[in-house]
């Protein structure tokens, strides 16, 4: 038996273990990226919510919705004043707001291209502005309203452009401010 020449069995054992390593820490290190991501884009959500709050506290009007002509100088839109981000124009200008007092720039999403933007929509209790994000899968929205809020697409402080099915479908999720 000494002159055949391959692996014994050991051998092919020991490199079958290995690989079987190998592969766990693929998707072990996979689903840690999922979750890092998931945290971003909460953690973006988040902050952009208490800018928008913390500039309504400071100057009595929210960004974008504004209608004092002097305020913030430089500015180029008025907004209705209504106490709601409910049009393209003033979500746009909400931005721009937030940037030259407060100096919060607007990011891309960490997933697919997607943007966060402010706007206005009826949560259950009346309307109230939200920051979104856009192009996010779906299962990664029903992840993100099931770990910060109630898990259902269309109650709760969270909620989706349309129901969660845990698919790859690309979906908004709004966060009421």
């Amino acid at each position: 038996m000494r002159g055949h020449k391959g692996f014994s069995l050991l051998e092919l054992a020991i490199v079958l273990v290995v690989i079987g390593f190998l592969l766990g820490a693929i998707l072990q290190g996979q689903s840690m990226i999922y979750n890092a991501r998931l945290q971003k884009i909460a953690a973006d959500m988040r902050q952009y919510a208490q800018a928008l709050v913390l500039y309504y506290d400071r100057y009595g009007m929210y960004p974008g919705d504004e209608n004092d002509p002097a305020f913030p100088p430089g500015d180029s839109f008025e907004g209705d004043h209504n106490g709601l981000v409910d049009t393209a124009q003033e979500s746009s200008n909400a931005w721009q707001d937030m940037a030259s007092t407060l100096g919060v720039v607007q990011r891309g999403s960490p997933v697919r291209g997607g943007a966060y933007q402010f706007g206005a929509m009826d949560f259950g209790s009346g309307t109230r502005n939200y920051v979104s994000v856009s192009n996010l899968p779906n299962r990664m929205a029903e992840a993100i309203d099931a770990r910060h809020d109630d898990g259902l697409w269309n109650a709760g402080n969270i909620r989706c452009s349309s129901s969660y099915d845990g698919s790859d479908n690309l979906v908004t999720l709004y966060w009421g401010i």
